[in-house]
């Protein structure tokens, strides 16, 4: 049978069906076979201008004799949560109940067990035939047999069960070394069986409007902490197969111990594993290699399955306790959070452990086990620090600013990096509260722009650029040894240099990329508070970001927020009473810097005057002071000279206005990124666009958001034509570089919510054509 079109009354009366062979399908019509096999042509055309057309025929009859006796049949089902699984029992049920014989009970079966996909939850029935098999289905959908979690269960037992009663009830446990393909009755076929029940649920963004503090309220400000908590007294069974990257052989020896108390087993290989737990190796008294450490994280995502865990463990990554600043490990510190953001753009859950140096192997041993049970049992992230047998998590406590800096005429201030957005501001700020000498270092050759903005600067005190990299330690003392000649005493450093990568996962970064970022805010505060320290500074800043304490902030930027976790574990070692040594963890500077995940800065962000008045409340506070920030009222600015551009707050529509001739691409190409962010989650990056799996509908919604974004009409088939997004942004700038060609329709109109016509158009598609359901 052909089923007869949707939503047709008559054909269309530009189309001359009745001199053609073609015809137009309006009720279900019988499909002979007219002397051949029956054949059809499919046909898709889509927005782009990409046709496909195939021609199909249906399979040749298969005569096959009798099914080979089978004493019982044994049938998975699988569905990404219990209700899905449940559901699917229920139709399945219904299917097997209309079994035509015990060919097409075998062809059912196999289309069940090899035919579908496995997913998170899974339960397996058996049945002597098709309606024993329908009975027992009915017993899942109604709740009477229980559904595992895939992944869950024990190894293989010894000896394996042979038959599928037993097999039935491993699979229910969360087995998952069933060979499904040997289960089959050889010459069983896929046959039609009922298809997955997605969940029709709908996921809509509202973006609710916010508003300001007063400007004269001071920004919140906290300190990270940790407060006792307890674990479960009583140890609960958490089977599961772990792989140990360990190094210590005593401590080896005693987890694969402890772990066995909890029923997991202790995995040769990678590819067997469900939950890796890593301990750093880092001797006492050495910082880590992060480029090692890096390279070893980003290969065990990748190896592990879609519902893993990871468990990384270190010793002096954190200060819980009294005492403890001299011996923190800014390296570790760094790794935790690089473990922590690298797991949450993964969506794995994971956690991080520190443990207590002065412990022997066995007592660490049997903490790092009872973290594995309490991940595997709960299933959420979490942070936990261990000293002498207390368990600590993760807390804040407010903090005040610190004594009040009066900025001296005398001697002179450093500001590395203090050309780009923020350090110019700062450079500016302390020109304002009476600074007469300031030197500027950056890695950079002065450009005409660079030089215009030194010679403003110069016309309010004196101020010296010298290009110098930060993180190479005898060229920075060496332009301070010239300062020092200059100008006298180095009064204050204020280290801004930094950089961030386009986003994207740790796992397709390699560190020499990563590297980039995270040299100059890991060798190079060292070197500036080092400096500052040697030549009796009243204070050294580290510029940081939030991204080093807050993991969804480090999601597709991870080697920043390795990077910032550095500099704040920095600033809490080395503050002391001579030169107050202080990181401040920013949010969001509105217009201004570099940006963080989009919806964490529409949650974290503060103007550029809270953010220059916590900078100087803060001045001499010491340590790492954390500045959360909040929703931003207007969004933000995106000024020519301004590094990138930001995604808009909630409750906000920006349209910016269209390049002008002769501007370069770098705005159009962070257009480009922030869409793809907004559509897919994902800066392509250098990736191939044809390889996203790009779709009518999602070129449709690029495009719309790039409109948005850019102020000009965007052709969707540019999309389809450019190979990358560096590609389509130049692609872009060309048609931007002039007037509109003659022809050329009007400026894309938009509704009273700012949607564009494209978009007007595609709205009926993406809400009433479909449910935006999900598995």
């Amino acid at each position: 049978m052909v089923p007869g079109s949707l939503h047709v009354r008559r054909p269309n009366d530009h189309i001359r069906f009745e001199d053609s062979p073609f015809f137009l399908v309006d009720r279900a019509w019988a499909w002979g076979r007219e002397g051949g096999p029956r054949r059809g042509a499919v046909s898709a055309f889509g927005m782009g201008g990409v046709n496909a057309h195939v021609i199909v025929e249906e399979p040749p009859p298969v005569e096959r004799g009798a099914v080979p006796v089978q004493d019982s049949h044994l049938v998975r089902v699988t569905g990404a949560d219990e209700r899905a699984v449940r559901e699917l029992a229920a139709a399945y049920a219904d299917r097997f109940a209309t079994s035509r014989g015990p060919w097409d009970t075998a062809d059912l079966c196999h289309t069940a067990n090899v035919g579908r996909s496995p997913q998170e939850y899974v339960t397996a029935v058996h049945g002597r035939d098709a309606a024993e098999l329908a009975e027992n289905l009915r017993a899942v959908a109604a709740g009477r047999l229980p559904v595992g979690v895939a992944g869950s269960g024990t190894r293989t037992p010894d000896p394996a069960p042979t038959g599928h009663a037993a097999l039935a009830e491993l699979v229910r446990t969360g087995y998952t070394g069933v060979d499904w393909p040997a289960l089959s009755v050889p010459g069983a076929r896929t046959t039609n069986l009922p298809t997955y029940p997605f969940a029709p649920d709908r996921h809509w963004h509202m973006h609710a409007e916010t508003t300001a503090p007063a400007q004269d309220t001071p920004p919140e400000a906290y300190r990270a902490t940790w407060r006792e908590e307890a674990l479960p007294q009583e140890a609960q069974a958490a089977p599961g197969t772990v792989r140990l990257v360990v190094t210590d052989p005593a401590l080896h020896e005693a987890l694969t111990a402890e772990l066995r108390l909890y029923g997991a087993h202790v995995a040769g290989t990678e590819a067997e594993a469900d939950t890796v737990l890593m301990v750093d190796a880092t001797p006492p008294g050495q910082e880590p290699d992060l480029s090692t450490f890096w390279a070893r994280v980003a290969k065990t995502l990748k190896a592990l399955p879609p519902h893993g865990r990871l468990l990384w463990a270190a010793c002096h990554g954190a200060v819980v306790r009294p005492g403890e600043h001299a011996s923190l490990r800014p390296g570790t510190a760094a790794q935790a959070m690089a473990v922590a953001a690298a797991c949450a753009e993964s969506r794995i859950a994971h956690a991080v452990v520190h443990l207590d140096p002065s412990e022997p192997a066995e007592a660490r041993a049997r903490v790092l086990a009872a973290e594995y049970a309490a991940l595997r049992q709960g299933g959420e992230s979490t942070a936990a620090a261990h000293r002498a047998g207390v368990r600590y998590v993760p807390d804040t406590s407010p903090v005040r600013p610190g004594r009040a800096y009066e900025v001296r005429p005398d001697g002179y201030y450093l500001v590395t990096g203090g050309l780009g957005a923020i350090g110019r501001r700062l450079v500016e700020r302390l020109i304002d509260r009476g600074a007469r000498h300031i030197g500027i270092v950056g890695r950079s050759a002065l450009d005409p722009g660079r030089s215009q903005t030194l010679r403003a600067l110069a016309t309010r005190a004196e101020v010296v650029y010298r290009s110098c990299d930060v993180a190479d330690a005898p060229a920075l003392t060496a332009v301070a040894g010239e300062l020092d000649a200059r100008w006298g005493r180095l009064r204050g450093v204020v280290h801004c240099s930094g950089g961030v990568n386009a986003f994207g996962t740790m796992r397709r970064r390699p560190w020499a990329d990563a590297a980039r970022v995270v040299t100059p805010k890991t060798d190079g505060s060292l070197h500036a508070v080092r400096l500052a320290q040697d030549r009796g500074a009243d204070f050294a800043v580290l510029t940081s970001s939030l991204a080093g304490t807050h993991a969804d902030a480090g999601r597709g930027l991870v080697d920043y927020s390795l990077a910032n976790a550095y500099q704040l574990a920095l600033a809490e070692r080395e503050h002391g009473p001579g030169t107050a040594v202080t990181a401040h963890a920013w949010p969001n500077w509105t217009g201004v810097g570099m940006a963080a995940d989009a919806a964490f800065a529409a949650a974290h962000s503060l103007d550029a005057t809270e953010a220059e008045a916590a900078f100087f409340g803060h001045l001499l506070t010491g340590g790492a002071v954390v500045l959360p920030g909040h929703a931003p009222a207007a969004p933000p600015a995106s000024p020519a000279d301004t590094p990138e551009t930001r995604e808009p707050g909630p409750g906000t529509r920006t349209v910016i206005p269209a390049p002008a001739t002769g501007r370069d691409r770098t705005a159009l190409r962070a257009h480009v990124r922030d869409a793809f962010l907004h559509v897919l989650g994902d800066d392509p990056g250098d990736r191939p666009l044809r390889g996203l799996g790009l779709d009518s509908l999602v070129i449709a919604e690029l495009a719309t958001a790039l409109e948005q974004r850019a102020g000009r009409t965007v052709d969707p088939s540019l999309l389809m034509r450019a190979r990358t997004a560096d590609e389509l942004a130049a692609e872009l700038a060309a048609t931007a570089a002039g007037p509109p060609e003659a022809g050329a329709g009007p400026a894309v109109p938009a509704d009273a919510t700012g949607a564009t016509a494209l978009s007007l158009l595609l709205r009926p598609l993406l809400t009433d054509g479909g449910d935006g359901v999900t598995p």
